[in-house]
């Protein structure tokens, strides 16, 4: 289209993907968009977000423009209709090109979700137990067992002077509320339980 980074709008927008990253847009730009088959066609200018990334495809219509254009989506068909001054436009996909596209877009995703692809396993490193309050204490932490006996020394002592810190049972969450961590059966109360007979699982025959 002989568009440069130059024809670009620059703003400060951010852009939050489907799994939560964000996207920072190297602008956007504004664009005559144009569908129609032999009944007829419709233009409409639509504003476009350029970013940088992979993808299998080379541009996604947001609802705001479908909507501009009156268009309804039939995805199992492939196949999208809006309606002209003359008469109703029909669309229609092309399943091989489809699915193409959807395998691109699907393993575009697995290479960014799967750290194996790019990042080797690194296996976790030595930890050392330490009781805090003495030795014959329940509060037991782990610390990395890299460093040296100084280091552990200081670590064991700040840790011993912060030790009503931490919750080291349910009993030491005193401002949380019951309601967040206890769980009760919905079973009535004018209901007496009754203890169902033993089964015995036969072996297979």
């Amino acid at each position: 289209m002989g568009l440069k980074e130059a024809n670009l709008l620059r703003a400060g927008t951010t852009l939050l993907g489907f799994s939560g990253e964000r996207v920072q847009p190297l602008g956007f730009i504004t664009l005559p968009v144009s569908f129609g088959d032999d009944n007829g066609h419709a233009m409409s200018m639509v504003n476009f977000a350029v970013i940088k990334a992979k993808s299998g495809y080379n541009a996604i219509l947001g609802r705001t423009t479908l909507n501009s254009f009156g268009m309804v989506i039939s995805t199992p068909h492939l196949c999208a209709k809006f309606p002209t001054s003359s008469s109703v436009v029909t669309i229609r996909g092309d399943v091989k090109q489809a699915t193409r596209y959807f395998q691109i877009a699907a393993q575009l995703v697995v290479d960014q979700m799967d750290p194996r692809e790019s990042q080797p396993v690194i296996p976790q490193e030595g930890v050392v137990n330490i009781a805090l309050g003495g030795e014959n204490s329940s509060k037991i932490i782990n610390i990395s067992s890299y460093l040296n006996e100084k280091q552990q020394a200081k670590v064991t002592a700040l840790l011993s002077e912060y030790i009503d810190v931490f919750a080291w049972s349910p009993e030491d969450v005193t401002s949380m509320n019951k309601a967040v961590c206890e769980h009760h059966l919905n079973v009535s109360q004018t209901t007496s339980p009754i203890a169902q007979k033993k089964r015995v699982m036969a072996r297979e025959r």
